[in-house]
């Protein structure tokens, strides 16, 4: 193994940092759950379109103002859900302990979700249900079938009713020959019904099914986004607590005192690449209006620093600034 692929791999097994090693988890997570958003919207918007379509027609354009209305409601209803939770768990975990505030947000976070996940499933139902059409494509098939059959066998049932005048053949005999084509007429209709009922049984069964999934299907979109939110306001807290615990040891005070004199520096970033810098006397100056605990030793330090990391080029005399105050900011934040 290569040392520089060592040392990569030393600093992320054994210098661990949760903001760094959770990012792009966090982001993804938090990105990821916009997608359940969107498809909430998407099946709810069928739901509440089925319902507007009953209402009468009232003005001209009337279903592409409810078609739109419909879409931002159910946007803005979803945005305040994550809004809603996100603050929750926000509160929760900088609270840590059971509060009146905290109770009624969840009883109103609660309250948005259920009401996400009914629309939503309803929403999926009537996208999928088709239970009425296939009755009437049942009853069409049937009507036909049982038409044609009735035809066939009414048309020979006739045909031997109408023997015994023309032939004059025995008449018991013409009528058992009647009642076996109107048994086996009744017996085929039976069977066209039964058969073309148990696949529409069988069609409806599926359909349940799949209302089924589509159940567990809107759960688990209500679970990305809760959990895509709730991480990522974890995520920044915990970020937070290791920062603030980061800057309570010596090598980061050291930083922090090292930026705002480089504010100070540079002037609030009025200072630009190339121009000359302040001179050490006026640093001290406004180092004291600022009251900043620091001596003229580590001002002195903190000018050398600067110099060695080629904040400032130049000789002592024509010395100016060898990069911006945003650049410098960044060198600053990262040096060891």
């Amino acid at each position: 193994m290569k040392l520089d692929k060592y040392f990569k791999l030393k600093n992320n097994l054994e210098t661990f940092g949760f903001e760094k090693n959770f990012n792009y988890l966090s982001k993804t997570l938090y990105y990821f759950s916009f997608l359940g958003n969107i498809f909430l919207i998407l099946f709810s918007y069928f739901f509440i379109k089925d319902v507007t379509n009953s209402i009468p027609v009232l003005f001209t354009g009337q279903n592409i103002f409810f078609s739109i209305f419909i879409i931002l409601f159910m946007t803005g209803y979803e945005m305040f859900k994550r809004f809603a939770f996100e603050q929750l768990t926000s509160t929760i975990f900088r609270v840590r302990k059971v509060t009146f505030n905290i109770i009624l947000g969840i009883i109103l976070t609660s309250s948005l979700v259920i009401g996400s996940f009914y629309l939503g499933l309803n929403g999926a139902h009537r996208l999928i249900d088709t239970s009425d059409t296939i009755e009437i494509i049942s009853d069409q098939n049937i009507s036909a079938k049982t038409d044609s059959i009735n035809k066939y066998y009414n048309t020979e049932i006739e045909f031997y009713r109408n023997q015994v005048a023309k032939t004059r053949i025995d008449r018991k005999y013409r009528d058992s020959i009647v009642s076996a084509l109107q048994i086996t007429k009744d017996q085929k209709i039976a069977n066209i019904e039964s058969k073309i009922t148990d696949k529409s049984a069988n069609k409806i069964e599926k359909l349940k099914q799949n209302n089924f999934a589509f159940a567990v299907m809107i759960f688990f979109l209500e679970l990305i986004i809760l959990i895509g939110v709730a991480f990522n306001a974890y995520y920044i807290w915990t970020s937070y607590l290791e920062m603030k615990k980061l800057l309570t040891t010596p090598k980061f005070k050291q930083i922090e005192i090292n930026l705002n004199l480089l504010r100070l520096y540079f002037q609030n970033g009025r200072k630009k690449e190339g121009d000359k810098i302040i001179s050490r006397n006026k640093m001290i100056d406004l180092v004291r209006a600022s009251k900043i605990n620091v001596s003229q030793t580590e001002i002195s330090a903190f000018i050398t620093l600067c110099s060695e990391l080629e904040i400032t080029i130049g000789n002592r005399r024509n010395k100016t600034y060898n990069i911006s105050y945003e650049n410098a900011k960044n060198t600053i934040e990262i040096q060891e």
